[in-house]
């Protein structure tokens, strides 16, 4: 069957690149501990995610035919109909995203947002135990509906051999009769888009003073780590020590 070319390549660089940031951040918000100097570049790592969304919601509007949302199967009629006819192996093959491909991208976007709400609560000190177990259910949320989706990927190439497996590699799927492939990779924009990652991340790493776990951005000072915990645990311990010193004199 002739391939043809389906998802430009701002697309699939999006990605790649979102989901390494995605393990990266998972990895290191899972295990290792918060007061280790590591620990705050899961979430400036989370804040490049946040970024690419926001770059990749640009693209889903004024993008290749595939990767605008219009293209993206949102209807829930069409989403049950997918996961019956999925069953009996008799889905429709979609030269674009699918209808459970088109949600768990969506529901993906949201939830990267609302993580790195919830993460930017914490640091703010508002609710910090409340946000800190709301952020968890956020990111095993994220991690679930990776697993389904890279589940749903493999049952899908099994099923109909049609190059889905690695269409966001080669940017080509097997031609589905009535629709059309894209005639662009776009490669002018996949140059825009990864140099402005490279700035936004950039930026984050000279806006972070590691040594004291803190990210001055936008006019605000974000603690990432527990250092300030430390210095107020260490003055609370002098204090009384000194009380006590004070009680021996008298």
């Amino acid at each position: 069957m002739e391939k043809v070319k389906v998802y430009d390549l701002p697309t699939r660089i999006f990605h790649g690149l979102f989901g390494v940031l995605f393990v990266f951040s998972f990895s290191i918000g899972k295990f290792v501990d918060d007061e280790s100097s590591l620990y705050a570049y899961h979430m400036l790592s989370g804040m490049v995610m946040a970024f690419m969304v926001v770059l990749r919601i640009f693209w889903g509007f004024s993008g290749t035919q595939y990767a605008r949302f219009s293209s993206f199967k949102l209807n829930i009629g069409e989403l049950k109909e997918y996961f019956s006819k999925m069953k009996s192996g008799k889905t429709k093959r979609e030269l674009g995203h699918n209808p459970a491909s088109s949600f768990v991208a969506i529901s993906m976007f949201l939830l990267t947002f609302l993580m790195v709400s919830t993460g930017y609560l914490m640091v703010n000190g508002i609710g910090k135990e409340f946000f800190k177990e709301i952020h968890e259910v956020f990111a095993l949320s994220f991690l679930v509906l990776v697993l389904a989706h890279i589940g749903g990927v493999w049952f899908h190439q099994f099923r109909h051999n049609d190059g889905m497996l690695f269409s966001m590699v080669t940017g080509k799927k097997e031609r589905v009769e009535g629709q059309k492939p894209i005639s662009s990779q776009a490669g002018f924009v996949a140059v825009v888009f990864i140099a402005m990652v490279l700035s936004f991340g950039s930026y984050l790493l000279k806006s972070y003073d590691q040594q004291e776990q803190v990210l001055r951005i936008a006019g605000q000072t974000l603690l990432l780590g527990e250092k300030e915990d430390e210095h107020s645990e260490e003055h609370h311990d002098e204090e009384y020590e000194g009380r006590e010193h004070d009680e021996d004199d008298d």
